[in-house]
């Protein structure tokens, strides 16, 4: 039988969380990042936090005044 765990360093804790984007945790729960719920328990994948954050990136273009 296999089964599909992470390992433990690639699932962070709410705390954990707000500390990698470095914003304090009320604003994450407002955040629309993809969590894992066990009961009272809140955990968020690294990998989902990191894509969240690529997603929200803005695209900028540098030019120069003519």
């Amino acid at each position: 039988m296999t089964t599909n765990i992470q390992p433990a360093k690639e699932v962070m804790s709410r705390a954990a969380a707000a500390a990698y984007i470095g914003i304090g945790k009320s604003t994450l729960d407002r955040l629309d990042i993809p969590k894992i719920q066990i009961r009272r328990r809140v955990l968020f994948k690294k990998e989902a936090i990191d894509q969240w954050l690529l997603s929200q990136q803005t695209k900028t273009t540098t030019g120069t005044k003519a």
